[in-house]
């Protein structure tokens, strides 16, 4: 269950930051653009796309806004309501969501995945610099999870896609973060910068998230 991570990623993140999860059933409380977003997508899909955005409005209706529909920007992230910033994800029938004002927070990226060995392959594709070489199946995991986190946090700024090249991680599971350091310039961010994101393990799940103060 999600519960066992929740009051972890709740605390860590602080509270400028609302946090709330979903699980994946059904898909019949998307508002109208919404639905028609994912129309042409299979039911799971829209299973998951709809526990995103049900997690996404529990955590806005903790900071007070009023339910609103959440469309697909053109880099495919969710656009929030104006003054607010936030991730969502999902994976294993649960989704969660994070949201903030951007009076506090510049941006965030959040990625919930399991606490398993990357699939066959995954590893080199994602694994690309030296500090990431040799590290255990979850660390490996971590690092996966954490460039995840990165892009979401980036990617407003950024403006673009990226690959996760970008960035060199380095996992500490047991300490609870990891650090980021940037490779190459990037948009708006200078070759060499460094940030520090959250990293919790609990059970079967892992969650990572990064936040760009404002």
């Amino acid at each position: 269950m999600i519960d066992d991570i929740l009051p972890s990623l709740t605390q860590r993140l602080g509270p400028m930051i609302a946090v709330a999860a979903a699980e994946v059933a059904g898909f019949e409380d998307l508002h109208p653009d919404e639905l028609a977003t994912v129309a042409r997508a299979v039911p799971k899909r829209r299973a998951e796309f709809a526990a995103g955005r049900r997690a996404a409005r529990r955590a806005l209706a903790d900071l007070g806004h009023a339910p609103v529909a959440l469309s697909v920007g053109p880099n495919r992230a969710p656009v929030w309501p104006e003054h607010v910033t936030g991730s969502i994800t999902h994976d294993a029938g649960w989704a969660l969501a994070a949201a903030a004002s951007t009076r506090d927070v510049r941006s965030l990226g959040l990625d919930l995945t399991q606490a398993m060995a990357l699939p066959e392959g995954v590893r080199e594709q994602v694994l690309r610099h030296p500090d990431e070489v040799g590290l255990n199946d979850l660390s490996a995991r971590a690092v996966f999870s954490a460039k995840e986190a990165i892009y979401k946090a980036l990617a407003p700024s950024v403006g673009q896609v990226f690959g996760f090249s970008v960035v060199a991680v380095r996992p500490d599971v047991e300490a609870g973060h990891f650090e980021a350091r940037l490779i190459h310039p990037l948009g708006p961010f200078s070759e060499g910068a460094v940030w520090r994101g959250m990293l919790i393990c609990r059970g079967s799940w892992l969650v990572t998230g990064l936040v760009l103060p404002a």
